[in-house]
């Protein structure tokens, strides 16, 4: 087992999740008012905007983890590491957002991390 593969594929999960909440933070705070130009609007949302164009850099800093780990990781084990962004993203939308966690989210965690488990043991 290539430990350090695993690790960036964890990491790559991790960081899409961030990268996640990050959209999400932009998308309560882009305003839009009817009859503004754009060079308006953009002006309006430099905020949301940048936050944006951080996590579309995420994404690329996630890309290439991915990818790295893909070298010695089969891609039907790695794939499964994505799984882990349902758990990731629901904990997080509730610690920042304020967001009510599914009534059944610890068993469906735990079945995902079973899965996860069981895929990747020899």
């Amino acid at each position: 087992m290539n430990v350090t593969a695993y690790a960036l594929a964890l990491f790559s999960v991790i960081v899409i999740a961030i990268g996640q909440s990050i959209f999400k933070y932009s998308a309560l705070r882009f305003t839009f008012t009817a009859g503004q130009t754009i060079v308006e609007w953009v002006q309006q949302n430099v905020v949301p905007l940048a936050a944006v164009a951080g996590a579309l850099s995420l994404y690329m800093v996630s890309t290439v983890a991915w990818i790295t780990a893909l070298r010695t990781i089969p891609l039907s084990v790695a794939f499964m590491f994505n799984a882990l962004a349902f758990a990731f993203i629901p904990i997080v939308s509730a610690m920042f957002f304020g967001e009510q966690l599914p009534r059944l989210l610890l068993p469906g965690l735990a079945s995902i991390a079973l899965g996860i488990y069981l895929i990747t043991i020899k």
